[in-house]
C-alpha cells in the first residue's frame, strides 16, 4: 500500500487540466481521510480488511494515466468510492445498532439491580429500625 502522505502524480504526459488536478487532489483527501479512519477502527474486527479493499481500490483507479479529458474519479470510479463509503456507512450503522442493543441491555441490567438494591437498602432500613426499637424497649424495660 503506498504512503498516505504522498500524492501520486499524474502522468506528465496527459492533460493537465485544473479541473482534473482539483479531482485528483479531492480523491487523495478522501483516501487519505479513509485511511486514517481505518486506523481508528483496527480494533473492529473485520473492519479493517475493507477499508483496505477500499484504499486498493481507490489507489487503482488514481495510478492509472489520464485519458484525454477523462479525470482519475470519473464517473465509474466515483459510484464505485460512492458505494464503498455506503458499504463502510452500512458496517458503521451495524456496528452502532449493535452498541446501542448492548447498552440498551445493560441499562435494563442496571434498573433491574438499581430496583433490587432499593429494595435491600428499604428492608435493611426496616430491620434496623426493628433492632433500634426492641434496643431502646430493652433498655427501657430494665
Amino acid at each position: 500500500m503506498p504512503d498516505p502522505g504522498l500524492m501520486p502524480l499524474p502522468d506528465a504526459a496527459s492533460d493537465l487540466e485544473w479541473s482534473n488536478l482539483v479531482d485528483a487532489a479531492k480523491a487523495f483527501e478522501d483516501q487519505r481521510a479513509s485511511f486514517f479512519a481505518s486506523t481508528e477502527d483496527e480494533h473492529r474486527p473485520g473492519s479493517s480488511a475493507s477499508v483496505v479493499d477500499q484504499l486498493e481500490g481507490q489507489t487503482a483507479s488514481q495510478s492509472s494515466p489520464y485519458y484525454g479529458k477523462e479525470s482519475p474519479t470519473s464517473l465509474t470510479s466515483k459510484v464505485e468510492q460512492l458505494e464503498n463509503m455506503l458499504k463502510l456507512l452500512q458496517y458503521d450503522l451495524q456496528k452502532e445498532k449493535e452498541d446501542k442493543a448492548n447498552l440498551q441491555a445493560e441499562v435494563q441490567l442496571l434498573r433491574e439491580d438499581n430496583l433490587r438494591l432499593q429494595e435491600e437498602s428499604q428492608n435493611a432500613s426496616a430491620k434496623l429500625k426493628k433492632f433500634t426499637e426492641w434496643v431502646f424497649n430493652t433498655i427501657d424495660m430494665s
